[in-house]
């Protein structure tokens, strides 16, 4: 026997075989989109892989690889994956564990462009994914109106592009969609406060601000009427616990959650104690100088506007 001659013929076959595998399990992609075909002002904005560090990036900085318009729009990206990816560790019906563990290596090796528009045949999109190179392109006007601010649509959003990367159908919004329903009932779970407050304006008029707190999975989102952005904390496993506990306290010892808010060198300090018979809710606001604000919690009626 020809053993050469046989050893050929078992190489072609495994060469066949391994092609079509290959073609099986890799399913035909539309070509990748360039900066020249996404627009002329096409530019990376914001690389997950280049910061990550257990799937919680960092803040963007200016540099050679951020556009100088982007980065308003690259941060509001990464404090809505951020807070995307500690949601979807509390919704373990979204998805299957492969389908999870899969979207999350996505997400933390996604890239981001943004252009001026974008079209994908023939149509005009406000966002295309391409799996293969791990790229996201969005659009300035996506950037500006529903990407704008940490919010549910658009980690929704998101979600429905990184979904794209990781292969997983969303093609009816049927993961996304859900994810906002989930996200409903979830918030409404959360620890929350809201403190109807006043201050002085340089008018010497008496105008009321509203200060409203949200705990939402490992992050505590802080916003203020008075102010036109919030501010998002990030939570320890522990201080997730400590709201917990806190959210469900009726009666009993009082219950306080202390959490540091570092950029403005401030701690806030969560008590919720017994008012008689009604349970009372305070947010103490400290500095190195000392307290300069307690408010009350107006979810139980206890807030006073006044003045001073």
């Amino acid at each position: 026997m020809d053993f050469r001659h046989c050893g050929a013929k078992i190489l072609i076959t495994c060469v066949t075989l391994f092609a079509f595998n290959a073609l099986a399990e890799e399913p035909a992609l539309k070509p990748k989109i360039t900066a020249s075909e996404a627009g002329p002002k096409a530019a990376m904005i914001l690389d997950n892989s280049l910061s990550k560090k257990d799937l919680k990036m960092k803040p963007p900085v200016e540099g050679p690889r951020s556009g100088g318009g982007g980065n308003s729009c690259a941060l509001s990206i990464h404090q809505n994956t951020e807070k995307l990816v500690s949601l979807l560790a509390d919704m373990p019906n979204l998805l299957t564990k492969n389908q999870k563990d899969t979207l999350l290596f996505k997400i933390s090796e996604a890239k981001f462009y943004i252009a001026d528009s974008l079209s994908l045949d023939g149509q005009l999109k406000d966002a295309i994914n391409y799996p293969n190179t791990n790229e996201i392109f969005i659009t300035n006007r996506l950037c500006g109106f529903d990407l704008l601010e940490v919010q549910s649509r658009a980690m929704a959003i998101l979600l429905h592009e990184y979904l794209g990367l990781a292969r997983i159908d969303d093609r009816e919004y049927q993961i996304s969609g859900a994810f906002l329903q989930n996200y409903d009932s979830y918030v409404a779970k959360g620890y929350s406060f809201t403190a109807n407050n006043s201050y002085l304006a340089s008018t010497g008029q008496c105008v009321q601000s509203v200060l409203h707190i949200q705990q939402i999975g490992n992050n505590l989102v802080v916003a203020s009427t008075s102010k036109s952005s919030s501010r998002i904390l990030a939570l320890s496993k522990n201080k997730v616990e400590e709201f917990r506990a806190l959210a469900k306290r009726v009666s009993g010892a009082p219950i306080s959650v202390k959490v540091e808010d570092k950029a403005n060198d401030m701690e806030l300090e969560f008590t919720s104690k017994s008012c008689g018979n009604t349970r009372c809710d305070f947010l103490t606001v400290q500095n190195s100088e000392g307290v300069f604000g307690v408010f009350k919690n107006a979810l139980y009626g206890l807030a006073v506007v006044d003045c001073k």
